[in-house]
């Protein structure tokens, strides 16, 4: 477990360096304004992908309870992704129009780019999630380093030449069909005997896990509906570095997942001390930022961002309550619990985003703290006492 850490956060540090890389080109070349605009599209991009990590999921959950038919399991998950991801490409080209509009875009053919990405992360993921099921977190993490890399050079070259916004979308297409090509040859088995699922327990997770991932670019897909062009490319460039905290958190609580899933009975402890984790990391953090912050985030962005710094703490203070929340999600996903308050989370947080007016960044921030905090403090009376009664009946029997 100690290994699978290391190999995670080694991965983790690498893709956030390239990845500060790439927004650090980007953003320069395209100036606030710009930036503004890229992080809704591609903000939107990462929601809609968010839809697939139902297939890491559903792998890790029936190839543990099917260990001697995992091979059918995998074949299966192929299919049913192809099929969800063509869906995905279809839905989205034709409404592009649309999300132009709602999404204050320039451009429909950035809503296609995103159709086609939509629909090689699904079958990316279920290739991904079988390396994860396998234990083989060395090589999940050396390819997800390298598809980011590709992205990179791809985005460079893409932007260089002039394709800007569409370029810089683009190159995610094509870093993420090479990886494809990879994991499909690391994984092979592509022919053979099929093992099918319940269709009830796939659309049963398929709503319980999608919603957890739509919660974390929320706030970036709708700030060109909210603030000036300006002020979106501010708020652009520090929720990314933000995300970056989130992302740490999650990544590593990928290899908890897994122990949760198999060890149903000490969820409680494995979850209480990642509680714990993600306190002290919060507070390493704010250390960090008072110290070198600034002068860290202006090497990236440049001049041109440095009204948008002073966002950033605030941002990183105002996600806590939702990054809790996501941890007390992907649980209840293996448990197979609590459909209701998340989807009455989403549905209330994403209406705020549409619904309100606000009146500045603070106000937009405020927002996002006070309505997961409410959430937070509903999710932990129920985690609680969920274990609370399952203590109980072990001691009873």
């Amino acid at each position: 477990m100690i290994r699978h850490f290391f190999y995670l956060s080694v991965m983790f540090f690498y893709i956030n360096g390239i990845g500060y890389v790439f927004h650090f080109i980007i953003s320069r070349k395209l100036g606030p304004e710009g930036y503004g605009e890229f992080m809704v599209l591609y903000s939107f991009m990462l929601t809609v992908g968010f839809f697939s990590n139902t297939y890491p999921t559903i792998a890790i959950k029936n190839i543990l309870e099917n260990k001697e038919e995992k091979l059918g399991v995998l074949r299966f998950l192929r299919i049913v992704a192809f099929i969800t991801g063509l869906l995905f490409f279809i839905v989205l080209s034709l409404l592009s129009p649309y999300l132009k509009d709602f999404l204050h875009v320039s451009s429909s053919f950035s809503i296609i780019i995103i159709a086609l990405v939509s629909f090689l992360i699904f079958l990316e993921n279920v290739e991904k999630g079988y390396l994860q099921v396998e234990n083989r977190f060395g090589m999940y993490s050396f390819l997800n380093g390298l598809e980011l890399t590709l992205r990179l050079l791809f985005a460079i070259i893409f932007v260089e030449i002039g394709f800007w916004i569409n370029g810089a979308l683009s190159s995610t297409v094509f870093s993420m069909f090479f990886s494809l090509i990879l994991l499909m040859y690391i994984n092979k088995n592509l022919f053979g005997e099929i093992k099918k699922l319940p269709f009830k327990r796939i659309i049963k997770s398929f709503f319980l896990v999608s919603p957890s991932g739509f919660f974390v670019y929320a706030d970036d897909i709708f700030i060109k509906r909210v603030f000036d062009p300006i002020t979106a490319g501010y708020f652009a460039s520090a929720s990314i570095l933000g995300k970056a905290y989130i992302w740490f958190i999650l990544t590593l609580f990928s290899i908890i997942f897994v122990k949760v899933s198999e060890k149903k009975e000490k969820a409680f402890k494995y979850v209480k001390y990642f509680f714990i984790f993600i306190i002290f990391t919060f507070g390493v953090i704010q250390i960090l930022l008072s110290l070198v912050g600034e002068k860290v985030f202006l090497l990236l962005f440049g001049d041109k961002y440095s009204q948008a710094y002073e966002i950033l703490p605030l941002y990183i203070f105002s996600i806590l309550p939702l990054l809790i929340n996501l941890v007390i999600y992907y649980v209840n996903i293996s448990l197979e619990k609590a459909f209701v308050s998340v989807y009455l989370h989403l549905i209330l947080y994403y209406c705020g985003f549409v619904f309100i007016k606000f009146a500045s960044v603070i106000d937009y921030l405020t927002y996002i703290f006070i309505i997961n905090a409410v959430f937070l403090i509903f999710n932990l009376f129920l985690f609680l006492k969920k274990f609370q009664d399952a203590h109980k009946q072990s001691i009873q029997q």
